[in-house]
């Protein structure tokens, strides 16, 4: 039976790769012989590259294990202790290649993402934008290529949860059930990389994108030059002047009094990116509020499993919801 004496994984709304490591023992010793392998084995020649990998954590009992990773092999290193690499679905379009063109201006973006993942085993999310997308042939190239080509050219938001592709904006609204609780000084193993900021110190800058019917992308521009970078869509204004006004008034938005920055969990509460976290502060019940959770780095080995989650964007006060739609 092979121990596994240390896994991390690693995953975020702002990358479609999901990844994981698996530190096993250089050999290992099978619980039953099987026609194929000798009782006792090389770790390194047990896996291979494309080889489907689950990985379930949680405590004592079996019943409450949560599925933390899905995905494959990536690489086999045969090193003393063995480290299997793993990746996401994207493991799968990074080995396709596709003709990314669009058909008389009339293709939409979920049409786009449909012809990239037939014939692998992805789904795609129900939440993705139905967004036009014009005039676009970029030849021959690969379905993680394409997944970039989104990215960079129409500002879009695209990650993987478990075998299911979204696109579009970075907060989507999520069922009550895709959502965790903390609170400080209690449910937390550590809360010292949580910052509270104010809305007056906040700097950000908002990209307020519009497209013609060319594809070509219209930016207006609001906020601080040096601050972190948001981006909305924006339909039917094609003047960047308008633009701009529309990038005033969201920046405004974005400027409050909140947390950022991570907190370190047990592996319950489950939690993963793109959940709704409600933060609670025994000490300042005016900070807290929901946030978005925007990446997850799971560990787990000798000394016991944490989550430690990072902390996006605000999405409502206490006892309020207010959608923000921004990238």
């Amino acid at each position: 039976m092979m121990a596994v004496t240390d896994v991390k994984i690693k995953r975020s709304i702002y990358s479609f790769v999901d990844t994981a490591t698996i530190t096993l023992p250089a050999s290992a010793r099978l619980q039953a012989k099987t026609e194929d392998l000798p009782q006792s084995v090389v770790t390194s020649r047990t896996f291979r590259e494309g080889d489907k990998v689950e990985i379930w954590l949680g405590y004592d009992n079996d019943d409450k294990l949560q599925r933390e990773f899905s995905g494959f092999v990536k690489r086999v290193n045969a090193a003393t202790p063995c480290e299997i690499e793993c990746e996401g679905y994207s493991w799968q379009l990074r080995r396709k290649n596709v003709l990314w063109s669009t058909d008389n201006n009339k293709t939409k973006l979920k049409d786009l993402l449909a012809m990239l993942v037939e014939g692998t085993d992805i789904t795609l999310s129900k939440s993705i934008p139905d967004m036009p997308v014009q005039q676009i042939c970029e030849g021959n190239i690969s379905g993680t290529e394409a997944l970039d080509w989104i990215k960079k050219n129409l500002y879009l938001t695209v990650y993987f949860t478990e075998n299911e592709l979204y696109a579009g904006l970075a907060y989507i609204e999520q069922p009550d059930k895709n959502q965790t609780k903390y609170k400080i000084g209690w449910n937390l193993v550590k809360d010292d990389q949580l910052k509270f900021r104010r809305a007056e110190d906040v700097k950000v800058q908002v990209r307020a994108v519009s497209f013609t019917n060319r594809n070509e992308a219209i930016v207006g521009q609001a906020g601080d030059s040096s601050g972190a970078i948001r981006t909305i869509h924006v339909r039917n204004i094609t003047s960047q002047a308008e633009l701009k006004k529309v990038a005033e008034a969201e920046a405004e938005k974005l400027r409050y009094d909140g947390y950022e920055g991570k907190v370190t969990g047990f592996l319950e509460p489950f939690a993963l990116p793109g959940y709704r976290v409600i933060l609670q502060d025994p000490n300042y019940s005016e900070r807290e509020g929901t946030y978005l959770l925007e990446s997850t780095e799971v560990k787990f080995g000798t000394g016991g499993g944490r989550r430690i989650c990072e902390i996006g964007k605000k999405i409502s006060k206490q006892n309020e919801q207010t959608t923000v739609t921004t990238n």
